[in-house]
């Protein structure tokens, strides 16, 4: 009984079926109808882990190296050495 009231939320609330339109369809075409849409709730969340990965590194590619400030990296050059005078 659990799995039917699993069943229904997601017809009701993904697939906009009312429960009366569900209890009128057979059961085999409930069981097509639950695994097609599971097929494409993997190919959406597939394209969108793609997504992300593509946009991920976009950001790695743009960031700016952390050397330096802003990726110019500061001159290097020798402090002279001063004798502190003595009073």
């Amino acid at each position: 009984m659990d799995n039917w009231n699993k069943i229904e939320f997601i017809f009701c609330h993904k697939l906009h079926v009312s429960p009366i339109d569900l209890q009128t369809l057979e059961f085999y075409r409930i069981q097509y109808l639950l695994k097609e849409f599971e097929e494409y709730v993997d190919r959406e969340n597939k394209e969108y882990q793609k997504q992300n990965k593509e946009i991920e590194k976009q950001q790695k590619s743009m960031k700016a190296p952390t050397s330096g400030f802003g990726g110019v990296s500061t001159p290097k050059f020798d402090i002279p050495k001063f004798d502190i005078p003595k009073h």
